[in-house]
């Protein structure tokens, strides 16, 4: 596995940065004090679900989100995707925030630690497809993603496989061909800003961050360059058209091609931000035009 993903997970030390991040907010609370010291996934699962919430606390349980959450996918992809933030109710779906933010970089750990095996995990962060039984819809955002994929390295599998069964184990997706993560720690079920906080900053200036040939951030307006040049300083973005949608509105993303790798702003890639699949089919096709420049 790539070695500045090892690198990454060995500084994290399995959860202690985590939780001096919790001590240091003073929500610790929130766990068992035996929490963090239990060896399997299952294990959390069922002092997790024994975990009381009174009406006072839901408004800080959200703040229990892990800053260190790391990303979904393969490590060896040639295409990061950083989106906004998960999409989801942490209060509603405690079990989502347990397995795609608490345990995310203890997953990562055990995945190394074990040469791959998953017996101490109940949920894969390589493959969290299998985890989500309901086919997805075209508008959804891993939807997008895929024809994004599919569009970058020239295949038409990854968007089809989506739209089959969704716990189907064969063929490409978007979490073979790509790595993805999120600028913001807290999920939220709709647009809350950028809220890019130092340890989320920290986190993505690692260098295994910095060696994907092309990263995209689907996190809003292409003018939110200043939040994007907290992590890569040196970037030099330009605005590139992809066409038109709605009344006379253009479909523009901000592009960087003067560093090491190729690096992208655009809308949040979603049915909700009026993206039309040939707009992302462009923009594929650009980033691998470019990557295949810079290979020359």
């Amino acid at each position: 596995m790539n070695k500045d993903f090892k690198s990454l997970i060995e500084k994290l030390e399995i959860d202690k940065s985590y939780i001096q991040f919790l001590k240091g907010k003073g929500i610790d609370h929130f766990f068992p004090k035996n929490f963090f010291t239990l060896k399997t996934e299952q294990e959390r699962l069922v002092a997790w679900e024994n975990i009381k919430v009174s009406l006072k606390d839901i408004g800080e349980f959200n703040k229990v989100a892990n800053p260190y959450y790391i990303g979904f996918g393969n490590p060896e992809a040639d295409l990061l995707i950083v989106g906004q933030e998960k999409a989801f109710n942490a209060f509603n779906n405690p079990e989502l925030m347990l397995y795609e933010s608490i345990n995310n970089s203890f997953q990562w750990s055990k995945i190394i630690e074990n040469n791959g095996d998953v017996s101490e995990i109940n949920f894969d962060p390589r493959n969290p497809r299998i985890h989500h039984t309901d086919k997805q819809k075209g508008n959804h955002t891993w939807s997008k993603y895929s024809i994004l994929v599919d569009a970058f390295y020239g295949i038409n599998s990854c968007h089809e496989n989506m739209k089959k069964d969704w716990n189907q184990n064969s063929g490409d997706t978007l979490f073979d061909k790509a790595f993805t993560t999120e600028l913001n720690v807290t999920p939220a079920t709709s647009n809350s800003g950028l809220h890019l906080t130092s340890e989320r900053e920290k986190l993505l200036s690692n260098s295994f961050f910095k060696n994907f040939k092309v990263v995209v951030f689907a996190i809003g307006s292409p003018s939110n360059k200043e939040v994007v040049k907290k992590i890569f300083s040196d970037a030099k973005f330009e605005n590139h058209d992809l066409g038109s949608y709605g009344t006379n509105k253009k479909r523009e993303v901000a592009i960087s091609k003067n560093t090491s790798q190729i690096i992208v702003i655009c809308n949040q890639l979603s049915g909700s931000s009026g993206w039309r699949n040939e707009h992302i089919v462009a923009l594929g096709e650009r980033l691998r035009g470019l990557v295949n420049m810079n290979t020359m």
